[in-house]
Order: C-alpha cells, then sequence, then structure tokens
C-alpha cells in the first residue's frame, strides 16, 4: 500500500471514529445511557488517541485498531441503541478493511 493510501485510511478510520464518537455522546445525553455505553465510548476515544498520537502511523497498526474495535464489539451484550452503535461500527470497519484490502 502506498503512502497516499495509508494517509487516505487514515483519514477514513479517523472521520468513521468521529462520527461513532459524536453519536455516542448524543445517545448518552439524550438517553442517560448506562457504564456500558460510556466504555464503549472510551474504546472509540482511546483508539482515536493511539492514532492520533503515535508519530508515523503504518497500515499494520491500522489494522490491529481496526481489529480490535471489530473484536470488542463481537458478543457484547447491551440496550438496543447500544447494539445498534456497535452493529453500525462493525458494519463500517468491514466495509473500511475491504476498501483498503485489508482482510
Amino acid at each position: 500500500m502506498t503512502a497516499n493510501n495509508t494517509h487516505n485510511l487514515l483519514k477514513e478510520f479517523q472521520n468513521v471514529l468521529k462520527y461513532y464518537l459524536d453519536k455516542t455522546e448524543r445517545v448518552m445525553n439524550l438517553y442517560q445511557d448506562t457504564a456500558e455505553t460510556q466504555y464503549f465510548l472510551f474504546a472509540l476515544k482511546g483508539t482515536m488517541s493511539f492514532i492520533q498520537n503515535k508519530e508515523k502511523v503504518d497500515v499494520l497498526s491500522l489494522k490491529k485498531s481496526i481489529d480490535g474495535l471489530i473484536a470488542g464489539q463481537k458478543g457484547r451484550n447491551g440496550n438496543d441503541r447500544l447494539s445498534d452503535l456497535r452493529n453500525e461500527l462493525e458494519e463500517e470497519l468491514a466495509i473500511l478493511k475491504l476498501r483498503y484490502d485489508l482482510i
């Protein structure tokens, strides 16, 4: 993968994370959701912080971050809103992996 593709992947990944961070915060504020939703939010914030604070982001570390978020959503219970957020995030990340041939 070229440096330009790596940069594009990073930007798209950041956009997906930002979207779900904002959406999760709105859900929490609107519904005064549970600690489990807060945990989901912290996972997103932690991943965003990790990729923003690396001096050089490579495809392997981005793939590991994406895979980690996907794996973190598997088999988790929660209210319907949280389950929907998890499913949406997992689908978005799977599409991102396909687009950049990270399978």
